[in-house]
Protein backbone atom coordinates (compact mmCIF):
# COMPACT_ATOMS: atom_id res chain seq x y z
CA UNK A 1 0.00 0.00 0.00
CA UNK A 2 1.77 3.69 -1.19
CA UNK A 3 1.19 6.42 1.20
CA UNK A 4 1.17 10.23 0.59
CA UNK A 5 2.93 12.90 2.73
CA UNK A 6 2.06 16.34 3.05
CA UNK A 7 3.68 19.31 4.74
CA UNK A 8 2.64 22.53 4.42
CA UNK A 9 3.34 24.23 7.29
CA UNK A 10 6.98 25.59 5.86
CA UNK A 11 7.01 25.37 2.07
CA UNK A 12 5.79 22.30 0.56
CA UNK A 13 7.07 18.81 0.90
CA UNK A 14 4.75 16.22 -0.71
CA UNK A 15 6.30 12.58 -1.11
CA UNK A 16 5.46 8.69 -1.94
CA UNK A 17 6.04 6.27 0.11
CA UNK A 18 5.69 2.69 -1.00
CA UNK A 19 4.48 -0.46 1.77
CA UNK A 20 7.59 -0.33 3.44
CA UNK A 21 7.56 3.57 3.75
CA UNK A 22 10.58 3.89 1.80
CA UNK A 23 10.40 7.21 -0.63
CA UNK A 24 9.31 6.40 -3.86
CA UNK A 25 9.36 10.10 -4.64
CA UNK A 26 10.56 13.07 -2.36
CA UNK A 27 10.16 16.78 -3.35
CA UNK A 28 10.60 20.01 -1.10
CA UNK A 29 8.83 22.19 -3.89
CA UNK A 30 10.60 25.18 -2.17
CA UNK A 31 7.28 26.98 -2.84
CA UNK A 32 6.15 30.48 -0.85
CA UNK A 33 2.80 30.05 -1.69
CA UNK A 34 1.26 26.30 -1.17
CA UNK A 35 -1.63 27.20 -1.86
CA UNK A 36 -1.37 27.50 -5.49
CA UNK A 37 0.46 24.21 -6.20
CA UNK A 38 -0.78 21.83 -3.78
CA UNK A 39 -3.57 20.45 -5.02
CA UNK A 40 -1.78 19.87 -9.09
CA UNK A 41 1.25 18.16 -7.18
CA UNK A 42 -0.82 15.87 -4.96
CA UNK A 43 -2.88 15.38 -8.64
CA UNK A 44 0.13 14.73 -10.71
CA UNK A 45 2.03 12.28 -8.24
CA UNK A 46 -1.30 10.01 -8.25
CA UNK A 47 -1.31 10.25 -11.66
CA UNK A 48 2.19 9.33 -12.45
CA UNK A 49 1.59 6.11 -10.34
CA UNK A 50 -1.73 5.58 -11.23
CA UNK A 51 -2.46 5.24 -7.45
CA UNK A 52 -6.13 4.95 -6.26
CA UNK A 53 -6.88 7.03 -3.34
CA UNK A 54 -9.17 4.84 -1.92
CA UNK A 55 -6.09 2.17 -1.12
CA UNK A 56 -3.93 4.70 0.45
CA UNK A 57 -2.20 6.01 3.65
CA UNK A 58 -2.34 9.79 3.85
CA UNK A 59 0.70 11.31 6.59
CA UNK A 60 0.57 15.34 7.36
CA UNK A 61 2.91 17.42 9.63
CA UNK A 62 0.56 19.05 11.99
CA UNK A 63 2.99 21.88 12.94
CA UNK A 64 4.16 23.70 14.02
CA UNK A 65 4.58 26.35 11.24
CA UNK A 66 2.92 28.92 9.13
CA UNK A 67 -1.04 29.58 9.83
CA UNK A 68 -2.36 29.21 6.83
CA UNK A 69 0.35 26.19 5.51
CA UNK A 70 -1.27 24.48 8.83
CA UNK A 71 -4.42 25.23 7.76
CA UNK A 72 -4.01 24.04 3.95
CA UNK A 73 -2.84 20.72 5.05
CA UNK A 74 -5.38 20.26 7.64
CA UNK A 75 -8.04 20.92 5.27
CA UNK A 76 -6.97 18.59 2.98
CA UNK A 77 -6.78 15.97 6.04
CA UNK A 78 -10.74 16.63 7.21
CA UNK A 79 -11.29 16.04 3.89
CA UNK A 80 -9.79 12.51 3.48
CA UNK A 81 -10.79 11.90 6.90
CA UNK A 82 -14.67 12.16 6.14
CA UNK A 83 -13.97 9.76 3.34
CA UNK A 84 -12.97 7.39 5.91
CA UNK A 85 -9.41 7.36 4.54
CA UNK A 86 -6.10 6.35 6.79
CA UNK A 87 -5.00 9.61 7.68
CA UNK A 88 -2.32 10.40 10.10
CA UNK A 89 -0.32 13.65 11.23
CA UNK A 90 2.55 14.48 13.89
CA UNK A 91 4.51 17.23 14.83
CA UNK A 92 7.80 18.11 13.63
CA UNK A 93 9.02 19.21 16.97
CA UNK A 94 8.47 15.20 18.13
CA UNK A 95 10.34 14.00 15.07
CA UNK A 96 13.35 13.09 16.32
CA UNK A 97 12.41 11.02 19.24
CA UNK A 98 10.73 8.99 16.74
CA UNK A 99 14.46 7.71 15.66
CA UNK A 100 15.51 7.62 19.37
CA UNK A 101 16.79 11.05 20.52
CA UNK A 102 16.45 10.99 23.68
CA UNK A 103 16.80 14.76 24.59
CA UNK A 104 17.36 18.20 22.89
CA UNK A 105 16.35 21.93 21.85
CA UNK A 106 13.72 22.01 18.49
CA UNK A 107 14.07 25.35 17.46
CA UNK A 108 12.05 26.88 14.18
CA UNK A 109 11.07 30.80 13.74
CA UNK A 110 7.46 31.51 15.23
CA UNK A 111 7.36 34.68 13.08
CA UNK A 112 6.08 38.01 14.93
CA UNK A 113 9.69 38.41 16.37
CA UNK A 114 9.63 35.30 18.02
CA UNK A 115 11.38 31.73 18.10
CA UNK A 116 9.40 28.77 19.20
CA UNK A 117 11.64 26.19 21.90
CA UNK A 118 11.10 22.82 22.65
CA UNK A 119 13.37 21.01 24.83
CA UNK A 120 12.86 17.30 25.86
CA UNK A 121 14.53 14.70 27.97
CA UNK A 122 13.01 11.28 27.61
CA UNK A 123 14.97 9.81 30.14
CA UNK A 124 13.57 12.21 32.85
CA UNK A 125 10.23 12.34 31.44
CA UNK A 126 10.28 16.02 30.80
CA UNK A 127 9.62 18.64 27.56
CA UNK A 128 9.01 22.08 27.64
CA UNK A 129 7.50 24.56 24.85
CA UNK A 130 7.96 28.25 24.82
CA UNK A 131 7.85 31.30 22.79
CA UNK A 132 11.16 33.77 22.88
CA UNK A 133 12.41 36.95 21.53
CA UNK A 134 13.82 36.19 18.37
CA UNK A 135 16.49 38.82 19.47
CA UNK A 136 17.40 36.77 21.87
CA UNK A 137 18.48 33.56 19.20
CA UNK A 138 20.94 33.27 16.27
CA UNK A 139 18.50 31.34 13.86
CA UNK A 140 17.74 31.54 10.37
CA UNK A 141 14.41 32.50 9.43
CA UNK A 142 13.15 28.88 7.61
CA UNK A 143 14.66 26.26 10.23
CA UNK A 144 12.96 23.52 11.10
CA UNK A 145 15.31 21.98 13.18
CA UNK A 146 16.93 19.91 16.32
CA UNK A 147 20.19 20.38 18.27
CA UNK A 148 21.45 18.26 21.20
CA UNK A 149 23.31 21.32 22.40
CA UNK A 150 22.11 22.80 25.54
CA UNK A 151 24.27 25.49 27.00
CA UNK A 152 23.80 28.28 25.05
CA UNK A 153 21.17 29.56 22.46
CA UNK A 154 23.50 29.56 19.73
CA UNK A 155 21.29 27.16 17.74
CA UNK A 156 23.33 27.79 13.97
CA UNK A 157 24.23 24.15 13.58
CA UNK A 158 20.60 22.45 13.89
CA UNK A 159 20.00 19.19 12.48
CA UNK A 160 17.01 19.67 10.01
CA UNK A 161 13.89 17.81 10.49
CA UNK A 162 12.84 17.97 7.01
CA UNK A 163 16.50 15.79 6.60
CA UNK A 164 15.95 14.19 9.28
CA UNK A 165 12.28 12.55 8.01
CA UNK A 166 13.85 12.95 4.32
CA UNK A 167 16.60 10.12 5.24
CA UNK A 168 15.29 8.11 8.27
CA UNK A 169 11.81 7.50 6.31
CA UNK A 170 11.09 4.07 7.64
CA UNK A 171 11.47 4.50 10.78
CA UNK A 172 9.06 7.46 11.94
CA UNK A 173 6.18 6.52 9.29
CA UNK A 174 5.97 3.07 10.87
CA UNK A 175 5.83 4.82 14.12
CA UNK A 176 3.28 7.10 13.38
CA UNK A 177 1.55 4.34 11.73
CA UNK A 178 1.84 2.02 14.47
CA UNK A 179 0.94 4.40 17.13
CA UNK A 180 -2.52 5.87 14.66
CA UNK A 181 -1.06 9.45 15.57
CA UNK A 182 -3.48 12.14 14.65
CA UNK A 183 -2.37 15.10 16.19
CA UNK A 184 -4.55 18.23 15.66
CA UNK A 185 -2.46 21.63 14.31
CA UNK A 186 0.21 22.90 16.46
CA UNK A 187 0.14 26.94 16.23
CA UNK A 188 2.36 29.03 18.24
CA UNK A 189 -0.19 31.35 19.84
CA UNK A 190 -3.93 31.07 19.92
CA UNK A 191 -6.08 32.48 17.48
CA UNK A 192 -6.87 35.84 19.29
CA UNK A 193 -2.88 36.68 19.65
CA UNK A 194 -2.54 35.30 15.99
CA UNK A 195 -4.75 37.72 14.55
CA UNK A 196 -4.58 40.55 17.21
CA UNK A 197 -4.05 43.98 15.34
Amino acid sequence: MHSLYVDSTSGLVIGLLDSEFKWVEYHDTNEKKPSEVIHVEIYNLIKKYNLDLKTMNFFFSAGPGSYTGMRLGEGIAQVLAWENRNVFSFLHFEVPTFVGVKKGFWVTNAFKGQVFSYNWNLEEGTSEKELINSADFKIMDTTLGYTLAADSKDFSELKNTKDLIKNSSEVIFAHVYKEKMREPPYYFRTLDEEFNK
